[in-house]
């Protein structure tokens, strides 16, 4: 018996709306989505990442910070790194095509091995930072997986920093 493949629905919850999350409308693939002052915009199926998705991409990143943190920093140990980062900021909407892999890959020649948790850190802080304007502008938007992640805090809730217009301004 074959299994019915399920169509992609965005589900809304009440707090999430004035926060520009999907609303619904659906267009050849992609999404309609509500922007700051009531603006619309459509965004491409290429443009939606999902929270598991932006979970995976930071455990893995965390992963590939702790190993070069475990090395003795020669060249091999970072080209290994850059490496493991570019394939997974790869996965996040646009991080190719406007820079944002070979920024953070320029980046991690002013760190250490010793200061490998601050390298994961300055990332995420930068993977929020770029997010955010993506979403912000409606070049991009993030879909609720189901299940819970912790990288769901930078996303949703009352102190999210992808979402949370107050401490943008």
């Amino acid at each position: 018996m074959k299994t019915k493949k399920h169509a992609f629905v965005p589900a809304l919850d009440g707090r999430l709306e004035d926060r520009m999350v999907l609303n619904g409308a659906h267009h050849a693939g992609g999404i309609v989505v509500n922007l700051p002052g009531g603006d619309r915009t459509y965004v491409p199926p290429e443009a939606i990442l999902t929270t598991k998705t932006y979970n995976n991409v930071l455990v893995n990143i965390n992963k590939a910070t702790q190993q070069f943190g475990r090395t003795r920093g020669v060249q091999a140990n970072y080209d290994r790194l850059n490496g493991q980062l570019a394939q997974q900021l790869g996965r996040l909407p646009y991080a190719r095509q406007d820079g944002l892999v070979s920024y953070i890959q320029d980046s991690t020649q002013f760190y250490s091995p010793a200061e490998s948790r601050q390298l994961y850190s300055d990332i995420r802080s930068t993977l929020v930072s770029y997010l955010s304007s993506k979403v912000l502008n409606g070049e991009a938007a993030i879909h609720k997986s189901s299940g819970h992640y912790f990288s769901d805090a930078d996303i949703y809730g009352r102190n999210a920093a992808i979402f949370n217009q107050r401490l943008l301004g």
